[in-house]
């Protein structure tokens, strides 16, 4: 079942929930819905959350790369962008910018009180 599948039935869920609830007027079911309807906002808050993504290509490369005497994540993570993250997949340059957001992006891997924030991705 793909994932549009799951979040359809639990939409339908809340929806039948919350008809059962008007029609019988329990409290119990008024609470069943509440419970559905707020598990579902729960996960859609979730979903929306901006995420940082680092292709698996470029996270592997980090793997024993650092020295880790030194936590200066930043100080790390630029010296890492710039030999090993210097040109996008297609071999391209980019510009400053760019280059910024990919040594926060890195470094941002590298803590580990950040790590669970970037999503590794395939490429």
């Amino acid at each position: 079942m793909s994932e549009l599948e799951k979040a359809k039935q639990e939409v339908e869920q809340v929806c039948f929930a919350y008809d059962k609830a008007g029609d019988t007027g329990d409290i119990k079911d008024w609470k069943g819905f509440y419970d559905l309807e707020n598990k579902l906002i729960e996960k859609v808050k979730i979903a929306n959350q901006p995420s940082l993504t680092i292709p698996k290509s470029i996270a592997e490369k980090t793997v024993g790369y650092f020295d880790k005497d030194r936590p200066n994540y930043f100080e790390r993570s630029t010296r890492f962008v710039f030999s090993n993250w210097s040109s996008d997949l297609n071999g391209d340059n980019f510009d400053d910018s760019e280059f910024n957001k990919r040594i926060q992006i890195v470094g941002a891997y590298l803590n580990p009180l950040t790590r669970n924030l970037v999503k590794v991705v395939e490429g």
